[in-house]
């Protein structure tokens, strides 16, 4: 009976490890995309991407991997279609140092650029300073002030209308 018990213990507590093990590693993670998934979700969902330029050897960039285990900087990452960053796209982006994370906008121009390692409260501010920017594909008409040729063209509109008033004389 006592061996039994033993043999019962055993297997509950080794079921109730294996639980614990399973709802641990349900946390929600990062999922990095390549340029070509990247594109088509950033463009099919209208958002912006982050793209993480790194490298296994190197110290820094490990320490910014951990950091995107932070439930604060996954949470805000579901706003950037998150992108890892290859040799093709660090030449189109001039990459010099790692790590680094270059946000684009839908056009695939950059807006921001984070070099080295930051820590999840950096990165969740700089994150939500890049969604902040206004987008330069939409005109903002009413905003942008007149260019030389539209002041010279009034001014000159006014000239005439004074020598008319005035009359002109020779």
């Amino acid at each position: 009976m006592i061996k039994i018990k033993g043999k019962f213990v055993l297997i509950l507590a080794v079921l109730l490890l294996s639980m614990c093990h399973v709802v641990a590693s349900a946390q929600p993670v990062i999922k990095w995309h390549t340029q070509e998934e990247g594109i088509q979700i950033a463009e099919s969902q209208n958002k912006l991407e982050m793209i993480f330029f790194e490298s296994d050897s190197c110290p820094a960039c490990i320490k910014q991997k951990e950091v995107f285990t932070d439930a604060q900087v996954i949470d805000m990452s579901k706003n950037f279609v998150p992108i890892a960053g290859s040799q093709q796209l660090a030449g189109q982006y001039g990459i010099r140092y790692i790590p680094t994370i270059v946000f684009t906008n839908l056009q695939g121009e950059e807006v921001s650029r984070l070099v080295g390692y930051h820590d999840s409260n950096t990165l969740v501010k700089e994150m939500q300073q890049v969604l902040k920017l206004p987008d330069p594909s939409q005109k903002q008409g009413q905003s942008q002030t007149p260019g030389f040729g539209v002041i010279a063209a009034i001014i000159g509109i006014f000239m005439c209308w004074l020598r008319l008033k005035r009359g002109y004389k020779k």
